[in-house]
């Protein structure tokens, strides 16, 4: 930087310092006139530089006159009046480079921080940021909890759902209690007509004579069902079967019992079915949905069967000695299978006589 200073004597001296204006370090000295060029570079009176303050003796890299740092100035001149000549910086700073604090100096609200910083004024907190990574967890803990609460019932429906069809596709013999997964021991679901979506009947059909003294036990010779849904198909296929195939009026069993564990209404208790010729006004037909030459029943139609039965009695619609038999017994057919005889000849009223004669009512 180039620098002229004015001096007691009126004489201007070409000075080029560096450093800062208060820490003044003289590396070339020039004079204007003939007998002063001669001189000693380095040397130069004292006297002529009287009014430089001591405190302009040390060299900087920023120059500093009182709280102003000036950089990047050239013919700067300090006198009785002050002023710049050319391109001249002046920043406010906290600190100057030579460590000298500028007292002039006043921090804003969106200035840098003193450890260099920055941070503006609507930036969240750290606690700020802290709550919304908490609630952000508190938020993914509740999904993932909902999430393995329905992963974990859909598992225990399937392993329900799977212990049901285990449990109704288990063959038995014998005359065990009822199953636990139903209602009541008592209990038994008929499903009407109408939930098996029954066709109109093709012409009225004769009533039958109460109490009704026979029961007979047939199967449908197809195949079994073990829910209400394949069921219902079964029933109403066998329906259409019997009225365009056979010529009948409706289904002709009385009832049908399925591998889910329901009765499914068919002619019912008052009307004569279609099923052992020559017996038919004399007994109530139940069916069992299925072939069991060689494949069990369910526990769950056994115990639908017995349930009917029972209930018959109950209303009156049976004869409480009624007597109990198996199709093939009154017809040539293999019906209801060897399985269901094996099981039916171990319950009251099964009749064992080949000599049915004196059995058949008088009317």
């Amino acid at each position: 930087m180039a620098m002229k200073i004015g001096t007691v004597d009126e004489r201007n001296l070409g000075i080029k310092v560096e450093g800062d204006l208060g820490d003044l370090q003289i590396i070339e000295e020039y004079s204007e006139s003939d007998d002063e060029k001669n001189e000693v570079p380095g040397e130069f009176h004292k006297g002529t530089i009287a009014n430089i303050p001591n405190n302009l003796v040390k060299a900087s890299a920023t120059p500093v006159f009182g709280t102003v740092a000036v950089t990047n100035s050239e013919n700067v001149q300090f006198g009785n009046n002050t002023f710049f000549n050319g391109p001249v910086t002046i920043k406010q700073v906290i600190q100057t480079r030579s460590g000298i604090d500028n007292a002039s100096y006043q921090k804003t609200e969106d200035e840098n921080p003193p450890n260099g910083k920055f941070q503006p004024k609507n930036e969240p907190s750290f606690i700020g940021k802290l709550e919304i990574k908490t609630w952000h967890k508190l938020s993914l803990s509740a999904v993932g909890i909902i999430l393995f609460g329905g992963v974990c019932a859909v598992v225990l429906i399937m392993l329900q759902r799977d212990r049901q069809q285990s449990g109704t596709t288990q063959p038995t013999g014998d005359n065990s209690s009822t199953d636990d997964l139903l209602i009541a021991p008592d209990h038994l679901r008929i499903v009407s007509r109408t939930d098996w979506l029954a066709q109109p009947v093709e012409k009225s059909v004769e009533p039958i004579k109460l109490p009704v003294p026979w029961v007979i036990i047939t199967h449908t010779a197809t195949d079994s069902c073990f829910t209400q849904s394949a069921c219902v198909l079964r029933v109403r296929l066998m329906q259409t079967f019997h009225i365009e195939s056979r010529g009948w009026s409706d289904i002709g069993y009385n009832f049908l019992v399925g591998g889910d564990g329901s009765a499914y209404y068919g002619r019912g208790w008052d009307q004569i079915g279609a099923h052992t010729k020559g017996y038919n006004k004399y007994s109530i037909a139940i069916a069992f949905i299925g072939t069991f030459n060689s494949e069990n029943p369910t526990k769950n139609q056994v115990e639908a069967c017995k349930k009917l039965i029972k209930l018959g009695v109950a209303e009156g619609k049976l004869a409480k000695d009624y007597k109990l038999f198996a199709h093939r017994q009154l017809m040539s057919t293999l019906s209801p299978g060897d399985k269901v005889v094996d099981i039916i000849k171990t319950w009251p009223h099964f009749v064992n006589e080949t000599d049915l004669t004196s059995l058949i009512p008088n009317y």
